[in-house]
């Protein structure tokens, strides 16, 4: 199967396109005839392989406006001016697309499989092709001309399946998580900030979908306060009366330099599940420590809305607020509070600066939430913190198998014998 590879230039394997500019008048249509990709896009959250939603769509009348030629389902996207170009984040098109002037596709030619070019482009350092100081950016040019190596078409696609068979468990991975934390983000909603419970029993109904003990811990009357009814032994509080910064400072020359490194640029917006960090041998100056656990708050431009649970130790930037709560019982309502829409907004309308606006642990502190019996918080987590245990573990399984897909990836290109690899990929049965 291996047969002859050919050592060509990147382009005679596809055809390198870019993107177009897109006038502020086109933008803030969800719906159309083509996604209109940003390089915003590319981090949004179920883009991680595939282009499968953008913030913006445009219909063909527009398209044609613009002279913009969508991009067939099968391209390689990525950024190609910005500090983006070194994040090398690639994405495959799953359908014809729009992309905007920041961004480029590279189109596989007749006789190259899609999902080989994007392996291979995900191998080729687009850092060292960088030209320009003040704005970075690629030029189409440059990459045409850097020689690849391109076997067969069937062994092409045999390397797509091995390596896809790894990244597709690892999305498989991100999809559960994204449901683990949209469950977790529904209970708390329900329960402590449309007090679904108490409703429900104070109009003489059970709770449906909570057991009886459970719903016997929620009152089942309202009484009226200054701010607002609130189940009846509740009160009105502050987030700083369940959970407090955490302040460890930590110097470079006191790090291993293995030691998990989280900075804002680590962190997924609008997800709780921190499944990247660095290393603390990339560290220069003086960070925080965190535990496992522990709860971390992107405070610079937090509309930005970066907020997680610490998977390891580690250290991380300044420019995120170490929480934690002043009680097990009270975790995921920290949690929940933390990082819903509500508490962002909050935090960003209070930041400080124009240019980097940043929020404050003390500013977070006096947020008001309405304070549970903590039998009720405690029921919380009894339901939530198998579901947060769970994300955890996936996202130690997805990053064992991303170290296994970038062992893989360069040595299969490179053409070793396909066939050790694929027992690998494909173990015997019993």
């Amino acid at each position: 199967m291996e047969g002859e590879r050919k050592v060509m230039p990147l382009g005679e394997l596809c055809e390198l396109r870019a993107g177009v500019a897109f006038p502020h008048r086109f933008q803030g249509r969800s719906r159309g005839d083509f996604p209109f990709i940003k390089v915003s896009d590319l981090n949004r959250p179920g883009n991680e392989l595939f282009i499968v939603g953008a913030e913006n769509s445009v219909d063909a009348e527009a398209a044609a406006e613009l002279r913009a030629r969508p991009i067939p389902a099968g391209s390689v996207v990525f950024a190609k001016i910005g500090e983006a170009i070194r994040q090398n984040r690639k994405r495959l098109t799953t359908r014809p697309t729009l992309l905007d002037n920041n961004l480029m596709a590279a189109v596989p030619r007749e006789g190259v499989d899609s999902r080989f070019l994007y392996y291979l482009l995900c191998t080729l350092d687009f850092e060292e092709l960088i030209e320009g100081s003040a704005l970075p950016y690629l030029k189409a040019s440059t990459l045409e001309r850097i020689e690849v190596e391109l076997p067969p078409l069937p062994v092409q696609r045999h390397i797509a399946e091995l390596l896809g068979t790894l990244d597709e468990r690892i999305e498989l991975t991100r999809q559960l998580n994204r449901t683990l934390e949209a469950l977790a983000s529904t209970l708390f909603q329900s329960w402590f900030v449309e007090f679904y419970p108490v409703v429900e029993k104070s109009e003489g109904r059970a709770p449906l979908g909570m057991s009886a003990e459970v719903a016997a811990l929620f009152p089942s009357e309202f009484v009226p306060t200054e701010d607002g009814s609130l189940p009846k032994g509740w009160r009105w509080g502050t987030l700083g009366d369940i959970a407090r910064q955490v302040r460890e400072v930590a110097y470079p020359e006191q790090l291993e330099g293995t030691m998990p490194y989280i900075g804002l640029e680590h962190m997924p917006q609008r997800s709780i599940a921190l499944s990247r960090w660095g290393a603390a041998a990339q560290v220069q100056s003086q960070k925080f420590r965190f535990r496992a656990g522990h709860f971390l708050f992107g405070k610079l431009r937090p509309y930005f809305h970066k907020v997680g649970i610490a998977p390891v130790d580690g250290v991380c930037s300044t420019d995120i607020v170490v929480v934690e709560p002043t009680d097990v019982a009270y975790s995921s309502l920290v949690l929940s509070h933390l990082s819903s829409a509500e508490f962002v907004s909050y935090a960003d309308s209070g930041s400080g600066g124009t240019r980097m606006p940043r929020t404050s642990w003390e500013r977070m502190a006096r947020y008001p939430i309405a304070l549970p019996d903590p039998r009720c918080a405690e029921a919380l987590n009894r339901y939530t913190r198998p579901l947060l245990d769970k994300l955890n573990a996936n996202i130690h399984e997805g990053r064992t198998l991303a170290a296994l897909r970038e062992l893989l990836l360069p040595q299969l290109l490179s053409g070793e014998p396909l066939a050790a690899w694929s027992r690998v990929a494909y173990p015997p049965g019993p």
